[in-house]
């Protein structure tokens, strides 16, 4: 079993160095970039009033609901037009028969 100790020597190639500082200035650059995006946001905030942020969501929303609404209209009016377009041709069919049976 190998101790560490003061004396202990440990070697690493440059490689492995430019791995390990770039790694550290990946997270601290991610680090500020968060930060500098939470004060963003708090800031925004911050800046509308209470109502206006209220009113800035509630429209949000509000829109949001209204198109999954529309979507969700569009996909059942088409399951009606192919019932609509059966239902025309059957009636198209039975008027024919009645016809033919009053000629008859």
């Amino acid at each position: 079993m190998a101790e560490v100790s003061e004396n202990t020597k440990l070697t690493l190639d440059l490689k492995t160095i430019g791995i390990i500082v770039a790694g550290a200035l990946s997270l601290s650059s991610m680090w500020f970039t968060l930060q500098g995006d939470i004060n963003d946001l708090r800031n925004e905030i911050e800046s509308l009033s209470g109502d206006e942020f209220v009113k800035k969501m509630e429209y949000q929303l509000k829109d949001e609901l209204i198109r999954t609404t529309i979507l969700q209209i569009e996909k059942s009016t088409e399951g009606l037009s192919e019932d609509i377009k059966e239902n025309k041709e059957a009636i198209k069919q039975n008027s024919e028969k009645l016809y033919e049976n009053k000629r008859r």
